[in-house]
């Protein structure tokens, strides 16, 4: 089975121990809550699986390939997509189009070729908008295709933010913090989505998020980060009674 590694990564910004020899794997059709106070170095770590933060030490591996290695449009091309928290769109553009320049990365033709019109790029087009469409449908908001983005509500756009990842023919999927701005009904059609995507697709899910409710709910395990280190790994009702977590990230007394 393909798994995502975590393998003893540490990273240090000058003095500052952001993440210490942190060791986890991500499962191919898991989905793993990533959980832990502000500060406790969840984003360090999605940068540097992601190929934007590179470990002071330790590695991140998918089967043979060190990723942590790479650039992050490399990584990106192994098959590892992220939604950031807030959804970067073009605002001027239909949902169609934003989400239709995600596939340029698996386009294969040159600049000639597409002033050209060649077969083959007529061809490539039609898959991409073809893949479009049927993103669109998984997602629930096809009746959106010719809408401007900026004319949707938030929650339109995190589920558009989110198409696009898809699109990049992704293995994994990094999600911070999704349900950030929703209100019940988005939360409630985002986890039906998530666990809709692990089902068809076997996606290995990584959600950091500070809703305990949503993550236990949704997620298969949980790890828990405090101070740059991993103080907690397993199931969700598990971790939440850990004494540790309890303390670090829930802000009780151990003896509470």
């Amino acid at each position: 089975m393909t798994h995502l590694a975590i393998e003893d990564v540490s990273v240090n910004f000058g003095g500052i121990h952001a993440l210490e020899s942190v060791t986890f794997e991500l499962e191919a059709g898991s989905i793993v809550g990533l959980i832990g106070p502000n500060g406790a170095g969840k984003s360090t770590l999605l940068n540097c699986i992601s190929g934007i933060t590179r470990p002071t030490r330790g590695r991140v591996r998918l089967g043979g390939a060190v990723l942590s290695a790479m650039s992050s449009a490399a990584v990106a091309r192994q098959g590892i997509g992220r939604v950031f928290q807030h959804p970067e769109l073009v605002a001027e553009l239909s949902v169609h189009d934003n989400l239709l320049i995600a596939c340029h990365l698996s386009l294969e033709y040159g600049l000639l070729s597409e002033l050209l019109r060649l077969p083959n790029v007529r061809h490539q087009e039609r898959t991409a908008a073809a893949k479009v469409a049927n993103v669109l449908a998984s997602l629930g908001i096809a009746d959106s295709a010719a809408a401007r983005v900026g004319s949707l509500p938030y929650g339109h756009r995190k589920l558009i933010d989110l198409g696009r990842a898809l699109l990049m023919d992704i293995r994994f999927l990094l999600l911070d913090e999704p349900i950030a701005g929703l209100n019940d009904s988005e939360i409630s059609r985002l986890r039906e989505i998530l666990l809709g995507l692990r089902r068809e697709f076997g996606l290995g899910i990584l959600v950091v998020e500070h809703n305990m409710p949503f993550v236990s709910g949704l997620c298969d395990r949980l790890v828990v980060l405090d101070l740059g280190q991993l103080i907690a790994n397993g199931p969700p009702a598990e971790v939440l009674g850990d004494a540790r977590v309890m303390s670090s990230y829930l802000g009780e007394a151990v003896d509470a």
